[in-house]
């Protein structure tokens, strides 16, 4: 006798316990979550049930599973939303085959039908439903969906803002609130959206500007001809500039961008939009995939210095990347199990001051989850671990809309002040704590493939394992560590001078 239970962390996990004796199985109740549950959510859960197993999606996946369902699910023609939702039902549909070998269940119930989960690939298979109380539902008023939903259509946007007029006091997500501009070699550079992911790496003043601001919301555009438009990857969704070839636009890249991603998220873009890099690492993965892109031609080369080793590691800052259904390479699960890792590290060396920076991204209802961050306080909490604390860098959970993809990076700096290393996944954040002097390491505990790739090829050391992670620790003063390190730094450097 075996149950199988699936949900995600976006459950409340008091909603089990009501379910204490429908659920109940006296041989194996088998939790299947597509986030890795903590020790205390663990303990939790033991203390209503009895035999508990405890599995997520991603120990079901291999790294070549989920880039074949990026791949399958993805031809030219495919509408976004429908590849996102093929994609996300291929990995479930390995994932509950997988799941019901191993088990055999005479009871399946599902809870959560959000993050990762798509609930029809279970209910086919069985499962039945079970409601519970949850952190977030999409409770999106009508007039703002039917907005948002007309911004995906270039006509119909056209004739709802005839309709309204060209003023919309209450405003629409796709029309920009923030316009800069700059001059570059007698050409015009409008940048909708904020400044704060990518200004640093601008190398001319780009001013604010409310006429300009005025002129995009009243639907007054220029010509490639004098002007480019320019916004970034994270608010390319504010860019309201038509799929017209008389307009040039630009998105502008703002992270770290994998060389080796599968999927298919940047072959979504208008016909007019080609991508800006500000290095040679940034264009590999759109020369991987065969999209136009081009050097910011103003860009700021920022190259790394010699850094300030630690005679002993005292104050160790973690910063986490994201995740979502975007691709099936990523696991929500992935997040969850460098926070656990760094729970080990903290308890192995106590001596050391631990810092976990969570993604701020984490909290947008389709990323992570709107809970994500509380769950890793309470974690923090529960452990009561003197030299484990979480970063102050909590944006609000506005669960009625407004969700940001995109944050300022002032509260990084304040995290940078108190850390003498940096670990992390893939996140552009260990780069910026190279730029003042602070080594870093990169980590992949998961079983797919190393997004940080292009970083770790230059020579900067990386980890897949907890001994690994502790050996760094303990060897960042020896001269053979320090010496390799140097030589990525050269490594670094002269690939910022690339070209081409």
């Amino acid at each position: 006798m075996a149950s199988i239970i699936v949900f995600t962390q976006n459950l409340k996990l008091e909603s089990l316990e009501k379910y204490k004796k429908v659920i109940a199985s006296n041989d194996k109740n088998v939790f299947l979550t597509t986030h890795f549950l903590f020790e205390n959510e663990r303990a939790y859960i033991s203390g209503l049930f009895k035999n508990c197993i405890f599995v997520d999606f991603a120990d079901y996946l291999t790294d070549e599973e989920m880039a074949k369902c990026d791949t399958d699910a993805y031809t030219p023609e495919t509408k976004y939303e429908d590849y996102l939702h093929k994609m996300k039902e291929l990995k479930n549909e390995i994932v509950l085959h997988k799941v019901l070998k191993e088990f055999s269940p005479d009871r399946k119930y599902i809870l959560s039908e959000d993050l990762g989960i798509d609930g029809s690939v279970w209910t086919r298979h069985g499962f039945k439903k079970l409601n519970g109380t949850y952190y977030y539902t999409d409770r999106t008023p009508l007039k703002v969906r039917i907005r948002n939903k007309l911004a995906q259509n270039a006509t119909l946007k056209k004739i709802y803002r005839c309709l309204r007029g060209k003023k919309n006091q209450n405003g629409n997500f796709y029309r920009p609130e923030e316009v800069s501009v700059a001059y570059h070699e007698g050409r015009k550079y409008v940048f909708l959206g904020k400044m704060s992911r990518i200004g640093y790496r601008l190398d001319i003043p780009f001013e604010s500007s409310e006429q300009e601001c005025e002129r995009l919301n009243a639907g007054q555009y220029e010509t490639k001809e004098t002007c480019t438009y320019m916004t970034t990857w994270h608010e390319h969704g504010k860019c309201d500039v038509p799929d017209d070839d008389k307009y040039a636009i630009r998105w502008a890249q703002d992270g770290y961008l994998p060389p080796n991603y599968t999927h298919y998220d940047y072959s979504y873009v208008p016909k007019n939009v080609v991508y800006y890099c500000w290095d040679i690492l940034g264009t590999q993965l759109f020369r991987n995939r065969n999209l136009p892109y081009e050097m910011i031609p103003f860009r700021k080369k920022l190259y790394i210095p010699k850094p300030v080793f630690p005679k002993a590691v005292k104050n160790i800052l973690v910063v986490a990347s994201g995740s979502g259904d975007w691709t099936a390479l990523k696991n929500r699960s992935d997040d969850d199990i460098m926070v656990d890792a760094f729970v080990q590290m903290a308890r192995r060396f106590p001596d050391i001051h631990f810092t976990y920076r969570c993604h701020p991204t984490w909290v947008h209802p389709l990323n992570v989850g709107v809970n994500a961050i509380n769950r890793v306080h309470d974690y923090f909490e529960w452990l009561k671990l003197p030299n484990l604390t979480l970063s102050s860098n909590i944006p609000l959970a506005n669960v009625n809309g407004g969700f940001q993809l995109s944050f300022s990076r002032s509260s990084l700096e304040e995290d940078l002040k108190k850390a003498d290393f940096v670990f992390g996944e893939h996140s552009i954040s260990m780069i910026d704590a190279a730029f003042k002097q602070i080594p870093f390491c990169s980590i992949n505990l998961t079983k797919r493939r190393n997004f940080f790739v292009g970083i770790n090829d230059l020579g900067f050391p990386k980890c897949s394992s907890l001994d690994e992670i502790a050996n760094v620790i303990q060897s960042i003063s020896d001269e053979e560590y320090q010496k390799n390190y140097l030589q990525a730094i050269d490594n670094y450097n002269r690939m910022t001078d690339e070209e081409h």
